[in-house]
């Protein structure tokens, strides 16, 4: 219990000394509206408020990682983490997963060398709040791990070791850690690997949660909207009779002296693209982090980074990357040059280290143009409850409890002068602490179809023992909540629309004002252009996402530094975005300067220079991107997908990337085109403009007036639409190159649009069948139950306009599979067809469901989203409310009609690809 001095009063002498009666927190550190409360059994909780947020952010965070894995037993304290879902001794089993969705948005755990962390994001309610307290209280103290659930849980870890190691950056940071500190310390994954994991005792894993599973071992970070007192008052009944622990004490890390590592190169082939990495590395000094942590903005910043101005803007490579890793044993920065076949490998490589190494220093102002950066970033991070949770736990982490070492490391930041930053940059990145590695793409050799071992052999699952049937739940805690859902929804609504303006200018353009505070204190406003149609915009798709990549780049007045330079002078960002036949242009900046900003963008926009050099680059990428062999498993069945269900011609804006067409297509294009398409095409009057925040809306209207109102063209617009087209059922099993995985993908066309009367129920079915990663019906076959997956996806996708729609599904197994994946889909979906759902299925879908729009209506951001979507439809918000409805009354009958109505396996596309598949023409 917490303990501090009261002074005596009349209600404590009547409540008396009983064990409901609870101290109050000790605050024991208070920095920018932050504090720090401690327990006397050592729990520490971090409070960073933001009643302006709609969501609360919750990290447990428990100070041991993979470092702490005992001898031989790699991978320990991350399977830990796995087993941590699984039940207690007063939640039983599945039951601990179940109140997890239904009182959180998202939950989710991580592993990393020196701590585990399980983070959960909730709706600003104290009884979810204390829900989640309440659950995480019970994994610290009352986890029981069951030996029934390690072999799964094993396979699926090994499912996740599989997509890691398929990632060649990962592979390559693996085998420079290896080099560094061999197969120990920060050179064993902490994701673990099989022999390891397979020896690993019951008592081995009881025994690491009873030592590092501690009250003095962990701090609880919230932050977003929530009432303190009340916060600190379940924290103290739920975590107080938790009692601290002896803690044995933390591996220590060797120290890193990169001159002795051996070997110095290493190359990894694997993926599609080509790639020169130079890390550098050497162990712990505190006192250079902050100018280290520079390096990648002053280095690849567009346009003013100076290995982007020496590798990218001279055609020597097609990208750069740069990113630093600076924690409590080590410094790393890590530089990076992406390049394709055309380039040439020992101009990349001679280039990267002369642009580095013997870079000319910078100046005072690229420091003040990064300075002003990682403030805007800062900023946006403080309003961010998910962000600003994220960094203090990190910082939990890496600076042993001081948290506000956050802010520090901010002051320092703008307290750097540029002399110091140049001294830091040359001492550090210098060959010494140089590692290379080489990212080549998979040899030809690899690319061939293999026998599978396996084949012919009857899946097996896991658990041999029979489906045990779901335990009975209350249903009437769920249909309450979406009662309450649907009410508060109404009043969120009802509040909503009346401050909504619309309008038009005279030549058609459609505006909606939303003045509203958004949580990060910005305004933001989205352009939606449409032009042209099918035929007149035939063989253009590359044009058009030239003329959107170009358009905000200069102007006749302003260089594309200016532009950069007053996006970070108001904290904010224009992009341009080419969608089907036309653009989306989104504008954002802080609220006092977005008037200005927005003007500004205005003017670059109905000014387009279109360099002829920005051009030029620009191509060059694009052909250098497309000059690669498109062979991962991903890549591969979704363009087998694309092939199978194509209806339309080369040219026609709605035909799939294919990737020989399009680079024909791209050396093909010229500037003068883009020039042309955008003097023809580009203009307002099917153009639809939302803008939401904190503005004066009689003044936006006159800039709309003055800026748009004329802006008209004589080419005649069409919507571009896609009809509705059945296809047969068919299964490809695609060649992909040699990968730890592959990659299933499936399709179902469907003849329903977005507000037809059934669209509601086949939400709730999406839902059911693939929403959850742990607890929905393909993630009990695919993960829980037969373990071949690590991640999946499915989505239903509804057009607006037009009766057709679209369910997918997509996952990533481990190669060899493939059958077992598509089995498994069809098993759930035909179960799904034949029985139905459950009604406990159907209720707790709906009560997420509705939890999750609550929660959107109370960020004036998604307000945004969904204002300028209506703008495109002609619609309001009350079809918002009429969806509401329409989800609270489904019954089980209408979920089931609709499933045997649309869910037809007889017009399943499937397509998987991996080593073991076929070639494709």
């Amino acid at each position: 219990m917490l303990t501090r001095l009261k002074q005596l009063t009349l209600s404590i002498c009547i409540v008396g000394f009983s064990a409901t009666s609870w101290a109050q927190a000790v605050l024991v550190k208070s920095e920018h509206q932050i504090e720090e409360y401690k327990l006397d059994n050592g729990l520490r909780v971090v409070l960073a408020p933001n009643d302006k947020e709609n969501k609360v952010f919750m990290n447990t965070v428990y100070l041991t990682g993979s470092l702490n894995d005992p001898k031989g037993k790699g991978g320990l304290a991350h399977l830990l983490e796995h087993l941590a879902f699984k039940g207690t001794e007063n939640i039983k089993e599945e039951e601990f997963q179940r109140r997890l969705n239904q009182y959180t948005l998202m939950t989710n755990a991580s592993t990393d060398y020196y701590s585990t962390k399980y983070s959960n994001i909730i709706r600003p309610d104290q009884q979810a709040i204390d829900q989640i307290l309440e659950l995480e209280a019970e994994r610290m103290d009352k986890l029981v791990l069951q030996e029934k659930y390690v072999p799964a849980e094993i396979a699926i870890v090994m499912r996740e070791r599989e997509i890691r190691m398929d990632q060649p950056f990962s592979v390559l940071l693996d085998q420079m850690w290896k080099a560094a500190y061999g197969n120990q310390s920060l050179g064993r994954l902490p994701i673990g690997d099989l022999n390891e994991l397979q020896s690993i005792k019951m008592a081995e894993l009881n025994k690491f949660y009873r030592q590092w599973y501690a009250p003095n071992n962990a701090t609880i970070v919230i932050s977003g909207k929530f009432d303190r007192d009340a916060v600190l008052k379940t924290i103290d009944q739920k975590f107080s009779p938790i009692a601290s622990r002896t803690l044995p004490a933390q591996a220590k890390v060797p120290a890193l002296d990169p001159t002795k590592i051996q070997p110095r190169e290493f190359l990894v082939q694997k993926g599609s693209d080509l790639a020169k990495f130079n890390v550098y590395m050497n162990g712990k000094n505190d006192q250079i982090k902050t100018a280290l942590s520079l390096a990648p903005f002053l280095y690849t910043l567009q346009p003013s980074g100076h290995l982007y101005s020496s590798m990218v803007e001279t055609g020597t490579s097609t990208m750069v990357q740069s990113s630093t890793w600076l924690d409590r044993d080590f410094n790393v920065v890590f530089m990076g040059a992406i390049y394709a076949p055309n380039h040439d490998e020992k101009k990349v490589a001679a280039g990267l280290i002369s642009g580095v190494e013997h870079n000319k220093e910078f100046n005072d102002v690229e420091l003040k143009r990064v300075k002003t950066l990682i403030q805007n970033q800062s900023d946006n991070i403080r309003n961010n409850a998910v962000a600003m949770g994220g960094r203090l736990s990190d910082y939990v982490v890496s600076s042993q409890g001081a948290w506000d070492q956050y802010f520090k490391d901010l002051e320092q930041v703008q307290a750097l002068k540029v002399k110091d930053v140049n001294q830091v940059l040359k001492q550090f990145l210098v060959p010494e602490h140089r590692i290379s590695g080489n990212v080549k793409p998979t040899p030809e050799d690899q690319k061939k179809a293999l026998e599978q071992q396996q084949q012919g052999q009857v899946t097996k699952t896991l658990d041999q023992n029979q489906e045990k049937p779901e335990p009975f739940k209350d249903i009437k805690v769920y249909q309450q909540e979406v009662a309450d859902r649907v009410k508060a929804s109404h009043q969120q609504l009802e509040q909503i629309e009346p401050k909504i303006q619309h309008g038009q200018l005279k030549n058609g353009m459609q505006y909606a004002f939303y003045p509203s505070a958004t949580p990060d204190d910005k305004t933001y406003a989205t352009i939606q252009v449409g032009f042209g149609k099918d035929t007149s915009l035939m063989n253009q798709a590359e044009i058009i996402e030239l003329t959107a990549y170009l358009l905000l780049r200069a102007s006749d007045r302003y260089s594309l530094q200016d532009i950069a330079d007053k996006s970070l002078e108001a904290g904010g960002i224009a992009v341009a975005q080419a969608v089907d036949n036309g653009m989306v242009i989104q504008i954002n900046a802080k609220k006092e300067k977005f008037d200005e900003f927005f003007d500004y963008i205005v003017q670059v926009m109905k000014n387009p220079k279109f360099e002829q050099s920005q051009f030029d680059l620009i191509k060059q990428q694009s052909l250098s991107l497309l000059d690669r062999p498109y062979t991962e498993p991903e890549t591969v069945a979704a363009l087998t997908m694309a092939r199978l269900l194509e209806r339309y011609q080369p040219g026609d804006l709605r035909y799939h990337f294919e990737p020989e067409f399009a680079k024909k297509q791209m050396q093909a294009a010229s500037n003068d085109q883009v020039k042309s398409l955008y003097k023809n095409f580009f203009t307002m009057e099917h153009a639809q403009i939302a803008v939401t925040g904190q503005f004066d809306t009689a003044k936006m209207q006159k800039t709309l007036q003055k800026s748009f109102a004329n802006w008209r063209s004589k080419q005649e617009y069409q919507r571009i639409s896609a009809p509705f087209v059945p296809y047969s059922a068919q299964k490809v099993h695609a060649l992909a190159e040699q990968r730890e995985f592959g990659n299933y993908q499936a399709l179902l066309t469907l003849p329903v649009k977005y507000d037809d009367p059934d669209a509601a129920a086949l939400y709730v079915f999406s839902y059911i069948l693939g929403n959850s990663q742990l607890s929905s019906r393909l993630a009990m076959e695919l993960r829980e139950k037969n373990a071949l997956v690590y991640g999946f996806g499915s989505d239903l996708d509804l057009d607006q306009f037009e009766k057709s729609g679209a369910l997918s599904i997509q996952a990533n197994y481990s190669a060899g599979k493939s059958a077992q994946v598509s089995t498994s889909v069809h098993k759930v979906l035909k179960q799904l067809i034949d029985q139905g759902i459950t009604t406990q299925e159907l209720e707790a879908a709906k009560a997420d469901m509705m939890k999750k729009r609550v929660t959107a209506l109370e960020d004036a951001r998604s307000i945004h989203g969904m204002i300028s979507a209506q703008l495109k439809t002609n619609t309001q918000m009350k079809m918002r409310q009429q969806r509401d409805q329409e989800i609270a009354q489904l019954t089980k009958a209408d979920v089931d009609a609709v499933i045997k109505k649309y869910i037809q396996l007889d017009r399943l596309v499937e397509t998987m690809a991996d080593q073991y598949g076929q070639a494709q023409k």
